[in-house]
């Protein structure tokens, strides 16, 4: 199992070159290869025995006079985000299949971006893990500003210069705990272990450049700016991997990084209030900007943005059950987020609107696609016996003893989530039918089956999350003992 990690990377990576070259045979080759890693990591899964340690890790010497090597492994925070990613893109694909998009641009740039995904997942130095960051902007860019809406060129670049301009920062900050720590490594471990060692004001300096950049990634109000364009401009897939995958990478930054440095972090108490405060107006700002829509793609967008408000919420607790709640709130929104906007793509495809108040009983014509839509919304507005409900409940819950004006506002982001999926539905899918649309057609069965799948695992995770919770909480109870 020596390469297991590198076959990951690698592997989307050839099946990029091959769809690339082989036009006819692009979609197939791209859902064969994306379909490796899932495969793999499954089999990890079976086979990990302590999640709370590092696994499978490789360790490859690169440019040594720097200190920077090739060093990769996996535990119980980013295992489940690699299960993740490997049924997102498959999925993503076969949703794509009938899509007017070019074969050998579009599946390689989405093959290079699985493999980017991944590097970022597993990298245990900090230069390789920065590489792999920015290497997820550049297919990204290309399929919003080469496949997106009319205003796809300004919302690439804008997505580009936000997130590029945060992963600037976030460096800047890597560099001053590696000169100043004078271990003369980028190994991540290392260089978190030897940041208690710098003097006082320069932690607090090193600590806010690298959570910045997290931020922006995540995205936090107020860095969310490049959010609502990227999201609604993209196509329907390149929607679909920034919601469910890239957001999860600040996510992931901060529990990885910024969550173990916090403890030596002179200004803590400032700085956990911050999280805390960026958390609860992240629920509420988001919640409150949903409810005021009346485009549906760009109502899911700002509901994501209030989503992921709770990871920094479950961080800022100190909790190990509201990080193990934070941290499946990563796996869960990945799955219903990934849902909502292959829904919305097929709306607007099939009726030629994603206006709310156009969509008047659309469920006389589309009621496949409308039982979706009431399952999605039910997911992410917390239905107990769903996943969104777990992930919610654990976060807020474990929050609750040590911040608990923050667990309450939170809840009136709870009801505000309820309102506008609740009055979306009423306006959108029930009422007398608006003969405007015309005849449309209901889902076809290629497009059906990913949002299916998808729709039975936020169910199956809702009613048994033991399988992927149990790895999230060994580096949750992990993590509380260090800090």
């Amino acid at each position: 199992m020596m390469f297991t990690i590198s076959a990951m990377i690698l592997i989307p990576f050839i099946g990029a070159l091959l769809a690339s070259i082989f036009r006819g045979g692009a979609k197939a080759i791209a859902l064969v290869f994306s379909l490796v890693p899932l495969v793999i990591s499954l089999v990890m899964y079976q086979q990990i025995h302590d999640p709370s340690t590092l696994s499978y890790v490789e360790h490859y010497g690169w440019i040594s006079a720097l200190g920077i090597s090739l060093k990769f492994g996996i535990d119980g925070l980013s295992l489940p985000l690699l299960i993740l990613t490997g049924i997102v893109f498959p999925l993503t694909i076969i949703y794509s299949w009938r899509l007017p998009y070019t074969p050998q641009v579009f599946y390689p740039l989405m093959l290079v971006l699985e493999s980017a995904l991944i590097g970022v997942f597993t990298a245990l130095d900090f230069i390789i893990f920065y590489i792999f960051w920015e290497l997820t902007l550049i297919p990204l860019y290309f399929v919003i500003g080469m496949f997106g809406g009319p205003k796809r060129e300004h919302a690439a670049i804008k997505f580009f210069i936000y997130t590029h301009v945060g992963s600037l920062v976030m460096l800047l900050g890597v560099f001053a705990l590696y000169f100043e720590s004078g271990i003369g490594s980028f190994d991540l471990l290392s260089l978190i272990g030897a940041f208690a060692t710098l003097p006082t004001d320069l932690r607090n300096i090193i600590f806010a450049a690298i959570l910045f950049g997290f931020i922006v990634k995540l995205p936090s109000v107020p860095l969310h700016g490049w959010l609502p364009d990227a999201y609604c401009e993209a196509p329907t897939p390149g929607t679909v991997v920034i919601a469910s995958l890239l957001s999860k990478m600040g996510a992931y930054g901060i529990l990885r990084i910024s969550l173990p440095m916090l403890p030596a972090v002179p200004s803590l108490t400032l700085f956990v209030k911050i999280i805390a405060i960026l958390g609860v107006v992240s629920i509420l700002y988001g919640a409150f900007l949903a409810l005021a829509q009346t485009d549906l793609k760009r109502m899911i967008a700002f509901s994501s943005v209030s989503h992921m408000g709770y990871v920094l919420i479950g961080v800022a607790s100190f909790s190990a059950l509201s990080l193990s709640g934070a941290m499946f709130q990563m796996f869960s929104h990945g799955l219903i987020i990934a849902l909502l906007f292959m829904l919305v793509g097929v709306i607007q495809s099939n009726t030629g609107t994603r206006m709310i108040p156009e969509l008047s009983g659309i469920t006389n014509k589309m009621p496949i696609v409308a039982f979706l839509v009431m399952g999605g919304f039910l997911a992410s507005l917390g239905l107990p016996g769903m996943s969104g409900f777990v992930a919610e409940f654990l976060t807020l819950m474990g929050a609750y003893p040590s911040l608990p004006v923050y667990v309450l506002l939170a809840l009136v982001g709870v009801l505000i989530t309820a309102s506008y999926y609740i009055w979306a539905m009423q306006r959108a899918l029930f009422g007398p039918y608006n003969e405007n649309l015309g005849e449309v057609k209901d889902v076809g069965a290629i497009q059906m089956l990913p949002m299916a799948i998808l729709l039975g695992l936020i169910i199956l995770f809702g009613l048994h999350p033991a399988p992927i919770l149990k790895l999230f909480e060994a580096v949750a109870v992990f993590v509380e003992v260090l800090i």
